[in-house]
């Protein structure tokens, strides 16, 4: 019980973190076309991500808690993006030296995609985004995570 409510509270912190939606971002839709793709976990929460291009390439960085030995699965639906972002989950910061690297997906690489893992440490984990320039002015775009865990 003590675990459920430790997460709904990271779940609460992930959110935090959410952007506010631009009329351009549809959720619901992503959402659904998504859910089916966390199958044999459980839904249990999603947060929204607003991508804003800029003239310059940067990279952004989400937290995210996780407890030792549950089984996880996040579905990333990438399909409101104009261009693609790439994503690259870590066991610890993007900036120390001894993190591990648990997911690569390359910038440019097209659809929704899925990763599964199994955290052998409780404790927070990351998720960068590699944004790239902007192929033109005021790009905007979205993705949906969608957090699913094996009960």
């Amino acid at each position: 019980m003590l675990k459920k409510i430790i997460l709904a509270a990271a779940v609460g912190l992930l959110l935090l973190f959410t952007a506010e939606l631009s009329a351009q971002c549809k959720v619901k839709p992503i959402v659904k076309k998504c859910m089916p793709l966390l199958e044999p976990c459980q839904y249990d929460s999603y947060a929204v991500k607003e991508i804003t291009y800029n003239a310059k390439a940067r990279k952004e960085i989400l937290e995210f808690s996780v407890y030792s030995d549950e089984q996880y699965k996040l579905v990333f639906g990438k399909t409101a993006l104009p261009q693609e972002v790439g994503i690259t989950i870590y066991d610890k910061h993007p900036g120390k030296k001894d993190k591990k690297l648990l997911y690569f997906d390359e910038s440019g690489k097209k659809g929704d995609f899925v990763f599964n893992f199994q955290p052998t440490n409780t404790g927070t984990y990351y998720i960068e985004f590699e944004i790239p320039v902007a192929s033109s002015p005021n790009q905007k775009g979205c993705f949906v995570l969608l957090i699913g865990i094996k009960d």
